[in-house]
């Protein structure tokens, strides 16, 4: 008898393990390129899309920081941290002209939009982000390009100590970087 109940135990929690990295596949998206000497991430999310849009159309300010973190891996270590670069975005909402102001927080650039729809794919994709300049890689070295999304609802304070504390992203997918030593011979 327990062991049935063991079996079906085990049974629902694989099928349930299962169903939830089935689940999780197509959620994510993250790529790097290299792009003349600079390493590029493209990523989206889309388990955020329902969210992100009940928020603006509430008329709720909504800003993201996607943080990007390259890794040395190490064999025997724990990886070593290359650069950690963080490109944040904010969307503020205007209910009255049923505009959505999107704010660069990186560079300052402003646009607006009529467009809901728009506005959360401004904080949900980021594409041809620059990372870092691969001639601070070391060649022939495996790293990992880690990413993870931060995303803050209301008025976003700036060095907000229990902000830090308590979100802690999510993660995003892990990618495979390697560069190869360019003064080696190509055969």
């Amino acid at each position: 008898m327990l062991q049935r109940i063991c079996l079906v135990f085990l049974t629902f929690f694989l099928s349930f393990a299962a169903l939830a990295a089935e689940e999780n596949q197509g959620v994510k998206e993250t790529h790097i390129h290299i792009e003349s000497g600079v390493v590029y991430c493209d990523v989206q999310t889309f388990n955020q899309e329902s969210y992100i849009l009940k928020v603006l159309g509430g008329g709720s300010s909504m800003t993201v920081f996607w943080q990007f973190e390259v890794l040395k891996e190490q064999k025997y270590w724990m990886n070593q941290s290359a650069a950690l670069v963080r490109l944040g975005r904010q969307v503020i909402p205007d209910l009255v002209t049923k505009r959505w102001l999107m704010r660069d927080l990186s560079s300052g650039v402003v646009a607006y939009t009529t467009n809901i729809h728009t506005a959360m794919t401004f904080l949900t994709e980021m594409h041809h982000a620059a990372v870092m300049d691969v001639s601070l890689l070391v060649p022939n070295v495996n790293y990992l390009v880690r990413t993870k999304l931060f995303i803050h609802e209301g008025e976003w304070e700036e060095g907000g100590w229990w902000t830090s504390i308590t979100n802690w992203g999510e993660e995003m997918g892990t990618v495979s970087l390697f560069v190869p030593d360019e003064n080696e011979e190509t055969n």
